[in-house]
């Protein structure tokens, strides 16, 4: 009959565990993943995920009665190559022994977790520039203002862009714009005034949650990129539509105990991959830095 030992308890039962606390770990640091399309990439279908995306058409008036003449429609495909990202800790036996942090392995994977969460934010951001055809809001060297902020809105309006706008800018953005805000009697809310007053649009992710301003939900993020030599920040006004999301594997946690070498490797990787889909439902905002 087979047992439930000390031994298998120790290499099997904590790693579901250190899955949901990774998970769970991480989440706050992936600000720009649930804001964009979230697609998956089933096993088996190659490292290439692709989308076809119709174009713009126009309806017309017909008479009753008359044929109405076809149109020629021509798809445009966007894609985006599915990589691996991970990283791995060698923890000696000795040290699991000596050091007084509790739950080693846990706090290893944790901090693995964020890494991995950041640069899935990090690798979404960095496509903020080229939207809008890389034709940016805002001036370079010179704070955000609100009418940058508005500017952005009417950019994405003239494209009909549709669905919810968000707003993803560095810190150092948000604190200028809250600065520029001072005094102009916009209605700017914090987080928490949101949740109790019901708010907070259904399934919109907290983290990284700045507020609203005009509508529109602002998150802020240490990941936007630097620009024009590093004197700006480019943060980007989008709808969920501009940018994909494209995950083959999730997060996931493995380990394993090497006895010669009396160490534990704590390996947490994910698989996915980050693309621009439509061009015109996006815009850069590059302020200064």
């Amino acid at each position: 009959m087979a047992q439930t030992t000390t031994s298998t308890l120790q290499y099997s039962l904590p790693s579901e565990h250190i899955v949901v606390a990774v998970v769970q770990e991480a989440r706050p640091f992936n600000v720009c993943a649930p804001l964009v399309l979230n697609e998956f990439q089933p096993a088996g279908e190659g490292k290439t995920w692709q989308k076809v995306v119709l174009p713009t058409t126009a309806a017309a008036s017909v008479s009753e009665g008359s044929d109405i003449t076809a149109a020629a429609r021509t798809t445009t495909r966007v894609y985006t190559e599915i990589a691996e990202v991970g990283l791995s800790t060698e923890l000696t036996k000795l040290a699991e022994e000596t050091s007084r942090l509790a739950n080693q392995v846990i706090l290893w994977a944790e901090s693995q977790g964020r890494a991995i969460a950041q640069k899935v934010t990090a690798d979404i951001c960095a496509l903020f520039p080229d939207l809008n055809g890389a034709s940016a809001i805002g001036t370079t060297d010179t704070n955000i203002a609100v009418s940058d902020f508005v500017e952005a809105m009417y950019t994405l309006d003239s494209a009909d862009a549709p669905g919810q706008r968000r707003c993803v800018l560095h810190p150092r953005q948000v604190a200028d714009l809250f600065t520029a805000l001072t005094g102009s009697g916009a209605i700017y809310q914090n987080l928490p005034e949101l949740i109790r007053s019901g708010l907070l649009p259904e399934g919109q992710p907290s983290a990284g949650f700045a507020g609203h301003l005009f509508g529109i939900p602002v998150y802020q993020t240490t990941e936007v990129d630097l620009a024009n030599g590093s004197a700006d920040r480019c943060g980007a006004m989008f709808v969920e539509e501009a940018m994909a999301f494209v995950q083959l594997r999730p997060i996931t946690v493995e380990y394993d105990y090497d006895a010669s070498k009396r160490a534990r490797e704590i390996v947490v990787t994910a698989a996915y991959g980050v693309c621009e889909v439509i061009d015109g439902y996006g815009v850069p905002i590059v302020t200064d830095a």
